[in-house]
């Protein structure tokens, strides 16, 4: 089954399972639009750059971060909202759980 995730904005203290699993690559995705003190994997996304250059970086990435920090994460697409005016990105990544 394939599940579509974007940057967290809850946090479920009792997820386990998939849900924890979801949720966790939930929580990477969200250091990409705000960097996170302490996390290696925290992203900054500079805007000076082409935008279809950003999304290539970004989208490369990304896959590695869930792939070392969530390996029970398989991503199958990534995905962006975004503003090319105001220099925004949101990832949207379609992932299957190996649990």
């Amino acid at each position: 089954m394939t599940h579509q995730v974007t940057a967290l904005s809850n946090v479920n203290g009792n997820a386990t399972g998939v849900e924890g699993i979801l949720q966790n690559v939930a929580f990477i995705l969200s250091t990409f639009t705000i960097p996170c003190p302490l996390r290696e994997y925290a992203i900054k996304c500079g805007t000076r750059k082409p935008f279809q250059r950003i999304k290539k970086l970004n989208t490369t990435r990304l896959i590695e971060c869930i792939q070392r920090f969530e390996p029970r994460a398989v991503v199958v697409d990534v995905d962006y909202l975004g503003d090319v005016n105001r220099g925004k990105l949101e990832p949207i990544v379609k992932v299957i759980v190996n649990a």
